[in-house]
């Protein structure tokens, strides 16, 4: 995926810190182990919350242990582990590869041909573990190729193509504790991704002349900035009503062990990043938490 969906640090207390890296550590470990040292580059923030989400959804523990990390060796860092965490993994790489399979076709160059051939073996690991994940993400990218090869208005309907692929992936995940609040959840999250990642490259689709659902709906005339000043009160308002419609939809789920981390990154840190997004003259850089 992508990375937007983070946590916003100056709200965070530190047990809800070490509890957030230790999911992000653990799908890293987690990719490692199953896939092999490169696909570890994939690990990302948004599916760091998916992880936190799902194990919620189930009520499923987490376990927490020290380990040591490739990139500091002589430091030990707290580790999510467990069959919960090794699936997400496995879903992440999923998604990965079909991204890098979506940018070629977007001609996006010699990075996302190495990514896609360079994914292609812990793919197919991936595929077998998770048939219905793969199904799902498979068919989902193929109608939103459709929709960007068609330069489709209307951004509800291109947003759902992503906003449904984690839908259903969710559903798959929980399983019988799937409901329509959790579904919503993981829907409006989806679709606020790709609504975030198509403003975040509106200037570099522009330059480059491919396709994006922001500037197929409001046209694109000059300058990132200008796009942004002529949209930003309509941009706002998209953005800022799928989250709305994610924290209703969150109020309303009984969750045990990661309630404050998740209310964190739905009130403040989705929150902030669209703010980034509406004010930012360049694309964003890679976050770190």
């Amino acid at each position: 995926m992508y990375g937007y969906v983070t946590p916003f640090k100056e709200k965070l207390s530190m047990p809800d810190f070490v509890l957030y890296r230790s999911f992000y550590c653990g799908l890293c470990k987690s990719t490692g182990r199953q896939f092999g040292q490169f696909p570890r580059f994939t690990t990302n923030y948004d599916m760091t919350f998916f992880s936190v989400f799902v194990h919620d959804c189930m009520n499923h523990d987490v376990t927490i242990k020290e380990e040591k990390c490739i990139l500091n060796p002589f430091k030990k860092k707290p580790v999510a582990s467990g069959a919960l965490v090794d699936k997400v993994a496995a879903a992440n790489i999923i998604l990965s590869y079909y991204k890098a399979v979506d940018g070629c076709y977007d001609g996006d160059g010699m990075k996302m041909r190495m990514a896609k051939r360079m994914l292609k073996k812990p793919f197919e690991k991936a595929a077998k573990i998770l048939p219905d994940v793969e199904e799902t993400v498979r068919i989902g990218y193929a109608k939103l190729r459709e929709d960007e090869k068609n330069a489709v208005r209307g951004i509800d309907r291109v947003s759902d193509r992503f906003a449904s692929i984690l839908r259903s992936m969710t559903q798959s995940f929980i399983g019988e504790n799937a409901d329509g609040y959790k579904s919503g959840v993981a829907y409006n999250i989806g679709k606020l991704v790709y609504l975030m990642d198509a403003l975040d490259d509106v200037g570099e689709d522009a330059k480059k002349k491919r396709y994006n659902p922001l500037i197929a709906e409001y046209g694109y005339d000059g300058s990132r900035e200008k796009f942004l000043e002529t949209n930003r009160d309509e941009l706002s308002f998209v953005l800022n009503s799928a989250a709305n419609r994610a924290i209703a939809d969150f109020n309303n789920i009984v969750f045990t062990q990661s309630r404050n981390l998740m209310a964190n990154i739905l009130y403040h840190g989705i929150r902030e990043k669209i703010k980034e997004l509406l004010y930012s003259k360049k694309k964003l850089p890679k976050p770190k938490i």
